[in-house]
Order: structure tokens, then C-alpha cells, then sequence
């Protein structure tokens, strides 16, 4: 085979080669994808039949919290030793831990189950992306992050009205049945078309150990984060305080486990990190307190409540599919990127003003399209340009920062909008809480904005890159 006919074969996603693996980590994703969207659409109802209604917030976020640890130690695993036995110890404990959602008799056996969930869940997230790294070329590797963000079309279109219609008709503990058996066919089906793969070796004298200083630092971050939940069940006064020095001690944690300059903003790839970080808090607070909102304060009964989730939803996948028609050139990642940032902005502000009566649901569904639209563009963009831009390496150390990053973002904007709404009931307090999340928004718009600024990194990036990577690295 000629050159000219070995090219065309590199740039195709799908070859025999790869499109076992393609198909079987589409169908691990499907069913995370279904999970996140139907506990989205049952918690409320979940939470309130385990007489935990106050534990709503801490409910959805120990999976993110737990998850932080788990992405450390899945990427100092991968680093250190491949991918086989982190993605069998990390699946084996999220199967475990929807199982114990699944069969729950209280809240806290429930929360139990979202903490394991959350520590295997983070392992194979890690474990997934540099997976994807080592068997798919790079050109179209762009397209594979696409199809994976893609895979959470079909669950957001049925996902929360399925749970919903489930969780009326039969019982919310049925949702978790499903999850937990698609899940476990899907891992053991990932796990037979890898057998027999052998990673490149990432093992090196300096590799970070299994747990070590950065699993430490993980801990100490998830405590802080338990923190922030319990903080908000304290008297406003006390509550007030607690969170105060639980945020600051969390900045300080994020500062040490994050890559040197994150928090600065000092980085291309760095600033990546954060940019994920605010996106992903935005919209998922955006999506977890409106399906509350929808139920507690309209009245609405959750498989409407999950129509409107759902609708939104398939902003996703369009986005996806519209980022994979571009190039993955470093400029085009930049462009996509900041725009994303500016689709995504429309949700939380669009909520706000319904809860307030100045737009009418319809309007809110049209901005939470255009939201997951901006998402859909943002994530595997944001994914490609950082493996893109850092070395091979550190492929597991910064596919675990973004991961991780989002996480505390994710769970910290949780825990402070709770103890916002137990200090203000009803409208008052998800008023409060849209006007955070919509600071969140114009805070990634604003990071976005210095990547498009900053044209010079990226350039020198793009010609490091077309030398072939020889010398230093200049980021």
C-alpha cells in the first residue's frame, strides 16, 4: 500500500479496526448518559419517598463529588500502568453503586450508593478518554469526541421521559433496575473488545503513584465538598460561615490538584481546564434546579417536567454533529469554543426570567436547546484542542484535570445554590440561584474570550505542531 493510500485510511473514524471499540464505548456512554438524565427527572420524587426532601442537592452531587478522587487515581493508574484493570475496578464499583440506589431503604443507604457510583464512574471516565487517545488517529479523532457526546441524544430525547413515566406508573426504584443492567452489559461488552490490547506502556521512574500526594489532595477536596452540602443545613448564620472557609479551602485544594496556573488562567491548556469547569457547573446546575423548580413551584408532574429536559436536551447532540463538519485545526477549535460559550449563556438567563414571569416555558425549552447546542460544540472541542495541545505523557493527567476541575466546579455551585435556597424558600431562592449561575455563564464567557484574544499561544502551538512536536514544548 502506497502513501497516498495509507492517508485516507488514517483520517477514517470508523475502520475494522476500529469500530468495535467505537460501537461498545457508544453503548457504555448511552447508558451514563440515560443515568444522568434520569436522575435529573426522579430525584425529586426519589428523595422525597426516602423522607430526604433536604437532601436533594448532596443526593445528585456525591456522584461528582466521589468522582473528583476517582479521576485522580484513574489518571495516576492509566499513567502508571494502562487501562485493563482501572476500567474493570472503576466499572465494577458504579454497577455496584446504582445497585445499591437501585434496592435503597433510606437516603443515606441511597447517598452510599451515589458516593461508589461516583469513585467508579470517575475512574472510567479517565480511563475512557485516553482509550480513545491511544486507539483513535488523530484526525478524526475529533469526530470520536462528537459521537461520544452524540451518544447522549437518544437518552436525552426518551431518558427523562421514560424515568418519568416510569417513576409514575411503577416506581423510581424500576429507573435504576434498567440503568444497572444496560450499564453492566455495556462494561463487560467494552472489557471483551479491548481483551488482548496491549496499551503503550505510559510508565515511567517519575509516574505518579496509585494514590499518593494528588490522591490525597483529591480526599481532601471531596471532604471540603461534603462540607459545603452539610453546611447548607445549618442555621444561616453558622451556615454562612462554614461555607465561607469551606470554599476558600477548596480554592486552595484546587490550586494544588489542578495544573499549575488553572486558577490564573496562565495557560492555553490550563485556561481549557477552567473553561469546562464553568461551563459545565452552569449548565448542569441550570438543568438539575429547573427540573426542581418545574415540579416543586409549577406543579408540574415529572414526566413533564422531563418532556421539557429532554427537548432541551437534544441541543447536544446538534451541536456535536455541527463541530464534527469543521477542521481540527487549532483556530477552529478557538472559534468553536468561543462560541460555544456565548450559546450556552442563553439557558440560565432565559430560567431567570421565567421565574419571574417575564417569558413563557416555550421560550425557556427554545434557550435550553440553544444551551446544549453550545455544549455540544464545547465539549468535544475542548476535549481535542487540550489532548492536542499537551504532551502525549500528560494525556492522563489532563484528561483527569478537565474531569476533575468540572467536578468541584459542578459540586461546589451545587452545595452554595442549596444553602441559597434553604436561606430563601420558594421563588425568592431559585431567583437567587439563576442570578449565580448566570455570573456563572458570563464568567466562562469571559475565559472563552481571552482564548480568542490570545491568538499567539495557540499559533506558536500550531507551528510546534507542524514541525512534529521536536524540542520544548512552547506552553
Amino acid at each position: 500500500m502506497t502513501a497516498p493510500d495509507r492517508e485516507p485510511q488514517e483520517n477514517r473514524l470508523w475502520t475494522a479496526r476500529t469500530w468495535p471499540f467505537i460501537v461498545a464505548i457508544l453503548a457504555l456512554e448511552t447508558f451514563i448518559a440515560f443515568e444522568a438524565f434520569a436522575v435529573t427527572t426522579v430525584l425529586p420524587v426519589t428523595m422525597s419517598s426516602l423522607n430526604g426532601p433536604e437532601w436533594y442537592s448532596l443526593s445528585y452531587a456525591a456522584t461528582i463529588t466521589t468522582a473528583l478522587v476517582g479521576m485522580i487515581v484513574g489518571g495516576n493508574w492509566t499513567d502508571r500502568s494502562g487501562t485493563r484493570v482501572p476500567l474493570v475496578f472503576g466499572g465494577t464499583l458504579f454497577v455496584l453503586g446504582i445497585a445499591l440506589c437501585a434496592l435503597a431503604p433510606n437516603a443515606a443507604v441511597f447517598i452510599l450508593g451515589r458516593l461508589l457510583q461516583g469513585v467508579g464512574g470517575g475512574i472510567d471516565a479517565v480511563v475512557l478518554y485516553v482509550l480513545i487517545a491511544q486507539r483513535i488517529p488523530a484526525g478524526p479523532r475529533a469526530k470520536m469526541f462528537g459521537l461520544l457526546t452524540a451518544a447522549w441524544l437518544l437518552p436525552s430525547m426518551i431518558g427523562p421521559v421514560l424515568a418519568g413515566l416510569l417513576t409514575e406508573l411503577v416506581s423510581w426504584r424500576t429507573v435504576f433496575g434498567f440503568i444497572l443492567a444496560g450499564a453492566a452489559v455495556s462494561l463487560v461488552g467494552l472489557l471483551t473488545v479491548t481483551r488482548g490490547f496491549t496499551s503503550r506502556s505510559q510508565s515511567t521512574p517519575s509516574a505518579p503513584a496509585l494514590f499518593g500526594r494528588q490522591g490525597v489532595i483529591a480526599l481532601v477536596a471531596a471532604g471540603l465538598l461534603l462540607i459545603l452540602h452539610l453546611s447548607g443545613q445549618l442555621p444561616l448564620q453558622q451556615s454562612m460561615i462554614a461555607i465561607s472557609l469551606a470554599l476558600v479551602g477548596l480554592a486552595l485544594t484546587a490550586g494544588r490538584l489542578l495544573p499549575p496556573g488553572t486558577l490564573r488562567l496562565r495557560g492555553v491548556a490550563q485556561r481549557l481546564v477552567a473553561l469546562r469547569a464553568a461551563l459545565g457547573a452552569t449548565v448542569t446546575a441550570t438543568d438539575v434546579y429547573l427540573t426542581l423548580y418545574l415540579q416543586s413551584e409549577r406543579g408540574f408532574p415529572p414526566t413533564t417536567a422531563g418532556v421539557v429536559i429532554a427537548i432541551g436536551a437534544a441541543g447536544w447532540a446538534g451541536g456535536a454533529w455541527l463541530q464534527g463538519r469543521f477542521s481540527d485545526a487549532l483556530d477552529s477549535h478557538r472559534r468553536l469554543i468561543t462560541t460555544a460559550a456565548l450559546l450556552v449563556a442563553s439557558g440560565p438567563a432565559c430560567v431567570a426570567l421565567y421565574i419571574l414571569d417575564v417569558t413563557p416555558l416555550w421560550l425557556v425549552v427554545a434557550a435550553c436547546v440553544t444551551m446544549g447546542l453550545g455544549m455540544g460544540i464545547a465539549y468535544p472541542r475542548i476535549a481535542t484542542a487540550t489532548l492536542a495541545i499537551v504532551d502525549e505523557s500528560e494525556h492522563g493527567k489532563y484528561s483527569s484535570a478537565l474531569q476533575a476541575g468540572e467536578s468541584m466546579s459542578i459540586a461546589a455551585l451545587l452545595a452554595v445554590s442549596a444553602a441559597l435556597l434553604t436561606a430563601v424558600s420558594g421563588v425568592g431562592g431559585f431567583t437567587l440561584v439563576y442570578v449565580l449561575l448566570v455570573a456563572g455563564s458570563a464568567l466562562a464567557i469571559l475565559i472563552a474570550s481571552a482564548q480568542r484574544r490570545d491568538q499567539s499561544e495557540w499559533g506558536r502551538r500550531r507551528d510546534w505542531a507542524k514541525a512534529g512536536g521536536r524540542g520544548t514544548s512552547p506552553l
